[in-house]
């Protein structure tokens, strides 16, 4: 079982992030730092040995992958738009990176540049925080924060502090103008009192404000990057040109649900997926099944309730779930196969019947060949398990229930470990 500690917590108004990241260096960190701001958005930093492996806002007008991609020139709006439809219709399959290079849009030099460019401009504006909360948790498991699928990035603490400062600093004369910063929210002047010539670049950047309204999703739209698009901004409205609003683009959920995500992350994610009730029925049965033949079997099934409990998470939150996501995830994870054995599976569903005659034909057979038949099958079906739950749990945003449902379900598998000699 994984032991999750809470080792650092406190307010942003006695530590800033540069000053916490400064002692995650120097303790040669590994876990997840956790921020939340006094309106509700979450903000979370993941270390692996002192540098940060990853970072992410959770609000729905955070910096998107798309939103790099599109103000760094690599991706346009229509590529990053096809990639995110056919994520909607596939949710587990490949993410939007992978997708755009399947497309060849973008290289994997290129993704992972973006990744670490995204991660880097979420850290700077993460620091602009100064009222709400910090809590780092640390765990034995390196790989047990960053959401699965993900690798480390690898940013050394000194850069990120240093940008994080230079960008606090250049905002203390942007935010005369763009109060909201980045999700400051725009409009024209009704109409401009004198005449006046614009060249092409102020044209195009009025025009963006008029489509996008808020700042980031003009940068986006321009496909530059941001900070530089908000030093255009704030210009115009010094010149009354355009004028900053008190709205938000997205206001803050009063709901049951806090925090939003952008887009078709919000479609996608799994808090609602009754992982927790799904695991105490596969106990119940588990107890029941005494003998190998019995026990195998009983594995596919569970496989089979995981895949259909998925696919009505999935319908709930208004999206299909692909009818060959099991097949396409397990030969990504080179599952397909136990030994010489290939798994039927039909609409994210093994057979459980031809499966069931295999484990018939070997274990009443040649004892030493059903022992490691039984040990096989056991470690393969229960990682099959395991990769669905780590691939479902990806998708819940909230990194406290992502802990919990991985303390839950290593207690579970702890049942399927072969017997020791």
């Amino acid at each position: 079982m994984t032991t999750n500690t809470r080792l650092l917590q406190g307010s942003l108004r006695d530590f800033g992030l540069v000053e916490i990241l400064q002692m995650m260096e120097l303790g040669s960190a590994t876990g997840a730092l956790h921020l939340k701001h006094e309106q509700g958005r979450v903000g979370i930093l993941y270390f692996s040995d002192g540098k940060i492996a990853n970072c992410s806002e959770l609000d729905s007008c955070a910096l998107t992958l798309g939103d790099v991609l599109q103000q760094l020139g690599m991706a346009t709006y229509q590529e990053v738009e096809l990639a995110f439809n056919q994520q909607l219709q596939d949710a587990f399959g490949r993410r939007i990176g992978e997708r755009l290079i399947a497309m060849r849009v973008i290289n994997e030099q290129q993704l992972y540049e973006a990744l670490r460019t995204k991660a880097l401009w979420t850290a700077r504006e993460l620091a602009l925080w100064r009222e709400g909360t910090y809590e780092f948790i640390t765990s034995p498991k390196k790989q047990a924060f960053l959401p699965y699928g993900e690798q480390s990035l690898d940013l050394e603490i000194v850069r990120v502090t240093m940008e994080m400062v230079r960008y606090a600093d250049e905002w203390e004369q942007l935010k005369l103008y763009l109060p909201n910063g980045m999700r400051t929210v725009l409009q024209l002047v009704p109409a401009i009192p004198y005449p006046l010539s614009f060249n092409g670049r102020v044209i195009e950047v009025l025009q963006r404000v008029t489509i996008h309204r808020w700042v980031r999703k003009v940068a986006t739209g321009l496909r530059r990057p941001e900070l530089e698009v908000a030093r255009d901004l704030a210009a115009l409205v010094q010149q009354r040109l355009i004028v900053p609003l008190a709205e938000e683009p997205h206001p803050p959920s009063r709901g049951a649900r806090t925090v939003r995500l952008p887009g078709p992350a919000e479609r996608m994610r799994m808090e609602s997926f009754e992982l927790l009730n799904l695991i105490s029925r596969m106990e119940q049965d588990w107890y029941k099944r005494k003998s190998p033949v019995e026990q195998l079997p009983a594995l596919v099934h569970y496989i089979n309730w995981t895949m259909e409990a998925l696919a009505e998470t999935c319908r709930a939150n208004g999206t299909d779930l692909d009818p060959n996501t099991l097949e396409a995830l397990l030969t990504r994870e080179h599952l397909r196969y136990m030994g010489n054995y290939k798994f039927i599976i039909q609409n994210n569903r093994i057979d459980v019947e031809n499966f069931t005659a295999l484990c018939h034909e070997v274990l009443h057979g040649d004892l030493q060949r059903s022992k490691e038949f039984y040990e096989e099958a056991l470690s393969v079906l229960s990682r099959i398990l395991r990769v669905i739950f780590e691939t479902i749990n990806s998708r819940v945003a909230s990194l406290y229930e992502r802990l919990e449902n991985q303390e839950v379900w290593e207690a579970f598998f702890s049942l399927f470990e072969p017997p020791q000699n």
